[in-house]
């Protein structure tokens, strides 16, 4: 196969990875997805409780959150590990914040438990026996506590144009160790209760859970049922007749939005840790958009700034790095549209970017220079482009697996925004590669054919030695 027919397919190859990019692009409707800093929202960190976290119980965790956002309907959410210990929780674009918020850190241990003794708060207020449970006490549910509820007491005064009156007072629960849990659970759905007109939760019970709630109820009738989330009581029903048709319902002094949350997190299950946040980052959409505008400007001046430098000093082959960079930026943005599913970009990611416009012209350079070299002993360019590649594509190759390695290790090592920097700067690096051997090199080859090529000054040089008679100079 002839020279100039390798170089055609090398070039023809780049076109078509291209045009495979932006096929995909338009026909699947591809945008690139943007981070938290570029778009706006909120990103927290938070630590699980514990002196030491089983790392399959972080991972069912973040499962058991993401589960709980996806229904809460955020689009893009990122829920990752980070460390032993902690969870970082991004929420692009969201709307309603403190729901999220609220969602997120609600454990919704839910937990049957039978009510042994009650008595009001004021007659126990100093009774050590009757202290509300607290602390680690609380993730015991094997163990009897005591907790607090506040119940509706109805006052019947005598004579007929008096009103009978209710007001809660708070009563001291004695409750003892958990029969069933929120496990049991199969569906939960948002209802509203047609006697107080206030939202309520219903639930249905897997098999298993129905035979132990009609057990439950069978041997305890007559007894207080209460149902406790998150440790705090939400209702104490009286057993009147056992129920065996594996169906409940969770009454309380719920908003519509709380009991709609519930419902989201009794669906998804309990998280199987208790979370505390660490820090909290909120993001503007405004900050978000500036920021974005910014890195943009400062990728534009990137490609400006080393363009008018490879023109300046290379002049015609200046032009052929230029068209180089064009088909660079063309193959980055192609992958990020394409890796929109999986993968945000970042501000961080964007200065990967830039970095690695100036690893991409440090390539043309090392290839140039070898080129004028060439030049310089009386060559031709089109008689030694070749020859001129495969000695600087040992350098080329090296400095590139230098720059990958770094960003490799940078990104399994990094946290947080330094991996869309090592991310982007490793496909980045690839590209160059890429570029430098499929494009750069055929379009050099073919292109030294034309007669400017043959101007000292047309390639950067100001004078070359003279030809012997014989032909080139040796």
């Amino acid at each position: 196969m002839k020279r100039r027919t390798k170089h055609l397919l090398s070039l023809g190859f780049v076109f078509f990875v291209i045009l495979c990019l932006y096929v995909s692009k338009f026909v699947f409707k591809l945008e690139p997805r943007l981070g938290l800093d570029l778009k706006g929202g909120i990103s927290i960190v938070y630590e699980a409780k514990g002196k030491k976290i089983d790392p399959d119980v972080l991972d069912k965790t973040v499962e058991k959150i993401r589960d709980r956002i996806d229904k809460l309907g955020v689009a893009e959410p990122e829920i990752t590990r980070q460390g032993a210990k902690n969870i970082v929780v991004q929420l692009p674009g969201i709307h309603d914040p403190e729901r999220a918020k609220s969602l997120i850190g609600q454990t919704a241990q839910l937990q049957f438990r039978i009510v042994k003794e009650s008595k009001f708060a004021s007659e126990v207020k100093n009774d050590p026996a009757w202290q509300v449970t607290t602390g680690e006490e609380n993730l015991q549910p094997e163990k009897e506590i005591i907790l607090p509820f506040k119940e509706e007491k109805i006052s019947v005064p005598v004579g007929e144009k008096a009103k009978t009156t209710k007001k809660q007072e708070e009563v001291r629960l004695k409750l003892g160790p958990t029969l069933l849990s929120g496990d049991a659970i199969k569906k939960a759905q948002y209802a509203v209760d047609s006697e107080t007109g206030k939202p309520k939760v219903t639930f249905e019970l897997s098999p298993a859970g129905s035979k132990t709630f009609a057990d439950i109820t069978t041997q305890n009738k007559d007894k207080q049922l209460a149902i406790v989330l998150d440790y705090k009581v939400e209702s104490a029903p009286t057993i009147k007749e056992p129920i065996t048709g594996g169906r409940g319902e969770i009454t309380g002094d719920f908003t519509d939005r709380e009991a709609r949350d519930l419902v989201i997190v009794l669906n998804t299950g309990a998280l199987p840790v208790e979370l505390k946040p660490l820090t909290e980052q909120d993001v503007t959409a405004t900050l978000g958009k500036d920021s974005l505008r910014k890195g943009l400007i400062a990728g534009i001046a990137g490609l400006i700034a080393v363009a008018l430098y490879m023109l300046l000093f290379y002049r015609a082959l200046g032009v052929i790095t230029c068209m180089g960079l064009v088909v660079f930026g063309a193959l980055i943005y192609g992958f990020i549209c394409v890796l929109g599913e999986f993968w945000s970009i970042t501000l961080a990611g964007i200065t990967g970017i830039i970095v690695a416009i100036g690893i991409a012209a440090d390539s043309s350079i090392v290839f140039f220079e070898r080129l004028k070299e060439e030049a310089r002993d009386g060559r031709t360019i089109r008689s030694s482009a070749d020859r001129a590649y495969k000695s600087a594509f040992r350098t080329i190759l090296a400095a590139d697996t230098v720059s990958f390695a770094a960003a490799a290790i940078l990104y399994i090592f990094a946290v947080g925004g330094v991996k869309g920097f090592a991310f982007t700067l490793g496909m980045a690096t690839v590209f160059d590669l890429f570029i430098s051997y499929f494009f750069t090199r055929p379009t050099t080859a073919l292109m030294s054919g034309l007669r400017i090529f043959n101007h000292p000054a047309a390639i950067g040089l100001r004078s070359r030695k003279s030809v012997p008679a014989g032909g080139e100079a040796k």
